[in-house]
């Protein structure tokens, strides 16, 4: 279920809004990461404001349960924009040049809402434009414990480096696995179960 949060820009991020940016971007989008988002029809890269989510391959470790924090955090923006048009507002750009902008499936902001479920954090890289609200709404999730903060020591992104590739000379009976979705061993049968259930 969506969580319907309304937060309007800072008023300094109007006023400092450059006058070159387009006004707003409608439609289907591709998920690129957790915070970037790629328009389908136009290919426009926008990277949502004022959040930040694990990398892709990050681990999180809660009650000894481990899980792919990262690629949690993915599918939950792939699932909450998929098949959805999202309309994003531009607020300013980043270092490499992508837009940085609200974005919104109806009246429910992703990146406020993504925040509220633990499934990331608020934060801004330096020179880019501060939401406020969105802070407030992370101390709530973190006092109740939601997603990313379940794992006290799961690292922040922006301080996170990826684990080096592992050295050529590994086994090569032993293939080089990543990090995906926890699923089930299966159950081996033993021989005998169903005589010994039954007595005989």
């Amino acid at each position: 279920m969506l969580i319907a949060l309304t937060v309007m820009p800072h008023p300094t991020m109007a006023q400092s809004r450059p006058t070159d940016l387009p006004r707003q971007f409608y439609g289907k989008v591709q998920i690129v990461d957790s915070t970037t988002l790629e328009f389908v029809r136009t290919k426009q890269l926008v990277r949502l404001a004022g959040f930040e989510a694990p990398r892709l391959d990050q681990m999180a470790t809660s009650e000894s349960v481990s899980w792919p924090a990262g690629q949690v955090s993915r599918a939950w923006m792939i699932l909450r924009t998929l098949g959805q048009d999202v309309n994003c507002a531009p607020i300013g750009r980043d270092r490499n040049k992508v837009l940085i902008a609200h974005c919104f499936v109806g009246e429910t902001n992703l990146a406020a809402t993504a925040i509220a479920e633990g499934i990331g954090y608020a934060f801004n890289y330096r020179d880019e434009p501060r939401v406020p609200a969105y802070f407030d709404i992370e101390r709530k999730a973190r006092g109740l414990g939601y997603g990313v903060w379940s794992s006290p020591g799961l690292i922040p992104p922006w301080l996170y480096s990826t684990p080096m590739t592992k050295p050529a000379t590994q086994d090569p009976e032993q293939p080089e696995t990543t990090p995906g979705l926890p699923l089930p061993l299966p159950v081996a049968k033993k021989t005998g179960d169903v005589n010994d259930a039954h007595g005989g």
